[in-house]
């Protein structure tokens, strides 16, 4: 694209000289990231930054922010919000959907390019920085009402979160559902994605899904999909007791 008008034609390029950029009216662009972990309670966890400026000033969010129109690519801006605003960095993110309701943001047109990280929780450092005035794991719970977040004693209903990010965090929930049956997902989520056992995962699996799976045709599938497959090596080792039946160790290899 750099060299592109090197090619051009004499009319082309007076095309070019002559476009007026604010012919058209620009919306802004922004990134955000939901990050997904384990807690030390196997269940599943998101990462949610308190706003600290307007709108929606003290509301949780998922972290994120603007481009930097003509400096950046929406990847770098993914990457550089989620660092300002959490201090996490060097994080695998997977774009998930663009959302581009007029009406989002109460401040102008704003396309959000939405963005998952799957995080191990031993892995997983983070503090506020920048504009957010903390930042906080929440387990993702439901209930009668649908969806909520809770840390400790606090809780956060979907109607809570700023903007449109309960939209974003369910629609990013579905995607990873839907995902994890035939992509490795799950095994970004393990302690040690080295030495792991098929229990260790499928409490990964049960959490995602929000339901109880059968044991024995969670292990048929596990061998099915990925033993077989090669995705997963069997070590020939067995883990320690400790108060359990030791069990076989396998190693993801992706």
């Amino acid at each position: 694209m750099k060299d592109y008008k090197k090619n051009c034609s004499k009319e082309e390029l007076e095309f070019l000289e002559s476009y007026d950029p604010d012919r058209y009216k620009k919306p802004s662009v922004t990134a955000d990231i939901v990050v997904f972990t384990m807690d030390e309670d196997d269940e599943l966890c998101i990462l949610l930054i308190k706003r600290g400026g307007f709108p929606y000033k003290d509301h949780w969010a998922i972290p994120g922010g603007f481009l930097e129109t003509g400096k950046e690519s929406i990847d770098d801006t993914a990457r550089r919000e989620l660092f300002e605003e959490t201090g996490l960095k060097d994080i695998p993110l997977t774009q998930l959907y663009t959302f581009g309701d007029p009406d989002r943001d109460p401040r102008m047109h704003v396309i959000s390019v939405v963005y998952t990280a799957l995080v191990p929780k031993s892995t997983l450092c983070f503090e506020a920085g920048d504009d957010a005035k903390d930042a906080k794991l929440f387990k993702i719970r439901y209930d009668i009402d649908g969806l909520n977040f809770t840390n400790g004693s606090e809780v956060i209903s979907k109607d809570d979160l700023a903007f449109d990010h309960a939209n974003i965090i369910e629609l990013a929930i579905k995607r990873l559902r839907n995902r994890i049956d035939y992509e490795p997902d799950a095994f970004s989520l393990l302690k040690d994605n080295s030495s792991f056992t098929i229990y260790e995962l499928k409490l990964i699996y049960e959490s995602i899904k929000n339901r109880s799976l059968d044991t024995a045709n969670f292990r048929k599938s596990f061998m099915r999909n990925w033993l077989t497959s090669g995705i997963v090596k069997d070590k020939c080792k067995k883990s320690e007791g400790a108060g359990r039946k030791p069990a076989e160790l396998y190693e993801f290899m992706g």
